[in-house]
C-alpha cells in the first residue's frame, strides 16, 4: 500500500515545482519585462501548449505506448470515458434545470467543465510519476485520454457548443463539424497512439530510444511548467457557486461512480486506479479554447479552471490511497 509521504515525494514535488516554476516565470515576465513581458507572457504559454499538442506530447505518446504491453482489459478505457461523458453530462443536466432558466452561453461552459478533463497536461504526468502505476500503464491513460478528452472534448464539446446557433439545426452541425475538423488537426494524439503501436515492430537504435525517452520526458515536465504558466494568468470573479458545482461533477461524482461500477464488476488493480484519476482530473483547458472559440460563458470557465486545479491537490491522494489493493 502506497503511503501518503510517497504520494508527496514522488507526484506532488515534481508537479508543484514545474507548475510553480512556470507561474512564477509568467509572473516575473509580467512584473519586470515591460510591454515585451507583458506580450510575451501569453504568447509563449500559447507557442509551448501548441508545440506541445503537435510535437512533444505526440512524440511522448509514442514512445511510452511503445514499450508498453497494452493489457487485455485495455478495452474498458474508452468505454469508461464514454460513460465519464455521459455521466458528467446527466449530472450537468439535473444541475441547471430547465433551458430556460439559464443562459445557453453559460449552460454550455457548465456542462463542458462537468466533464472534460485535462487528461495529458496533469493526468499523463501523474500516471507516469506514481510509483505503482509508471509507463508500463501509460496505453490505458493515452485511450481514456483519445476518446474522452481529443474525442469527447474537441468532437462532442464542438457539438455542444454550437448546437442550436441562429436557431438553424443544419448549419449548427456544419459550423461543428469543421471546427471540430480545425481543433482536431491540432491535437495528433490518436495518430500518435498508432504509431507507437506499429513502433513496437521495429527495433530502434540504443541512441533512438534514449533521444525519443529524453523529449517524451521532458515534454511531460514542460507541459507542467506550460500549465504554470496559464494558472498564473487565470483572474476569476464573481459568484463560484455554479463553477464549483461543475467541478463537483467532474472531480467527484463522476470519478466515485466510475470506481464503485468498476469494482463491482470486477475490475481492480492498476487498471482501475488509472481509470478513476483520469475520470477525476481537473477541467482541461480545452474548455477554455472551445469558450473563446465559440464564444462561451469564458469568467465560469476559468472559475471551474482555478477550483478544479486546487480541488485536484485534496481528491489525488484519496483515489490513490482507497484504490491501490495490489
Amino acid at each position: 500500500m502506497t503511503d501518503l509521504s510517497s504520494i508527496v515525494t514522488s507526484v506532488y514535488l515534481p508537479i508543484v515545482a514545474a507548475v510553480g516554476s512556470g507561474m512564477i516565470f509568467s509572473k516575473l515576465l509580467v512584473s519586470y519585462g515591460g510591454a515585451w513581458g507583458e506580450s510575451n507572457s501569453r504568447r509563449i504559454p500559447a507557442f509551448l501548449a501548441q508545440f506541445l499538442l503537435r510535437i512533444g506530447i505526440p512524440i511522448g505518446i509514442a514512445n511510452f505506448v511503445r514499450s508498453t504491453e497494452l493489457s487485455a482489459s485495455a478495452w474498458i478505457a474508452p468505454i469508461t470515458a464514454s460513460l465519464a461523458i455521459a455521466l458528467g453530462l446527466l449530472c450537468s443536466a439535473c444541475i441547471l434545470g430547465p433551458m430556460s432558466s439559464i443562459l445557453a452561453a453559460t449552460r454550455r461552459s457548465f456542462q463542458l467543465s462537468s466533464y472534460v478533463g485535462n487528461t495529458s497536461f496533469i493526468g499523463f504526468p501523474v500516471v507516469l510519476l506514481l510509483p505503482q502505476l509508471g509507463p508500463s500503464y501509460f496505453g490505458v491513460a493515452v485511450l481514456y485520454d483519445i476518446f474522452g478528452t481529443v474525442l469527447g472534448g474537441y468532437g462532442l464539446g464542438a457539438w455542444i457548443a454550437t448546437r442550436g446557433e441562429n436557431g438553424n439545426t443544419r448549419s449548427s452541425w456544419r459550423s461543428a463539424i469543421i471546427k471540430t475538423t480545425q481543433l482536431l488537426y491540432k491535437n495528433p494524439s490518436l495518430l500518435a497512439f498508432v504509431a507507437g503501436l506499429l513502433l513496437k515492430l521495429v527495433e530502434l537504435p540504443e541512441t533512438i530510444n534514449s533521444i525519443l525517452s529524453v523529449i517524451a520526458w521532458g515534454s511531460i515536465m514542460l507541459a507542467l511548467l506550460t500549465m504554470g504558466m496559464r494558472i498564473q494568468q487565470l483572474s476569476g470573479s464573481g459568484s463560484f457557486q455554479l463553477p464549483l458545482k461543475a467541478v463537483l461533477i467532474k472531480m467527484v461524482a463522476v470519478p466515485l461512480f466510475i470506481g464503485a461500477l468498476l469494482t463491482a464488476t470486477g475490475f481492480a488493480g492498476p487498471e482501475r486506479l488509472i481509470l478513476v484519476l483520469q475520470a477525476g482530473m481537473p477541467c482541461a483547458f480545452a474548455t477554455l479554447v472551445l469558450a473563446e472559440n465559440f464564444n462561451l460563458d469564458r469568467a465560469l470557465t476559468v472559475q471551474t479552471l482555478i477550483i478544479s486545479n486546487l480541488i485536484l491537490l485534496l481528491t489525488l491522494p484519496i483515489w490513490v490511497l482507497s484504490l491501490t489493493s495490489w
